[in-house]
């Protein structure tokens, strides 16, 4: 058994003499500025290729009919686009529902045994400031209905592309 022990401890210590070696060697091509040019000036030379492999890819896209990278980035901007509308809404549904007493249809018995107080003490400006809120939350809807309506088309497969 002590045999197996110090074998182990052998390997062990040859193994952290080696990764020093390894690192020593890794740090001085590290610090070699000759290398370190060569490599720039050689990926220099790659961008053209790697630029033509992307157009090539995008035009495979259109052929193939699957996304690109652009496709699910400009996806994926959408989708927080939308996601900022529908926090708008919620927002102005919720200020809606405050006004009118937490009822969403605005016909609660308690609002019904007061409608006639109320809609007297009602001042022009708070009909006013309630108009504006609908008109807004028309508006909102409309405007959100125009730019869904500007989202690329979708296959039957359920996969889009904005290349085609």
């Amino acid at each position: 058994m002590t045999g197996k022990s110090n074998f182990y401890k052998g390997l062990k210590l040859l193994g952290a003499q080696k990764e020093q070696q390894l690192n020593g060697k890794i740090q001085g091509l590290l610090n070699n500025r000759e290398l370190i040019e060569a490599v720039s000036d050689n990926a220099r030379l790659q961008i053209p290729r790697i630029n033509r492999m992307q157009e090539a890819s995008e035009r495979m896209s259109i052929i193939m009919n699957y996304p690109t990278k652009k496709d699910v980035a400009s996806v994926a901007k959408l989708v927080i686009q939308l996601e900022e509308k529908i926090d708008g809404l919620e927002e102005l549904i919720s200020t809606l529902v405050e006004d009118r007493g937490g009822n969403v249809r605005g016909n609660s018995n308690k609002r019904n045994a007061f409608s006639s107080r109320s809609k007297k003490k009602k001042s022009s400006w708070e009909s006013n400031e309630m108009e504006g809120r609908k008109k807004r939350v028309s508006d909102f809807i409309n405007n959100s209905l125009l730019l869904s309506s500007q989202l690329p088309e979708i296959d039957s497969l359920g996969q889009g592309n904005s290349n085609v």
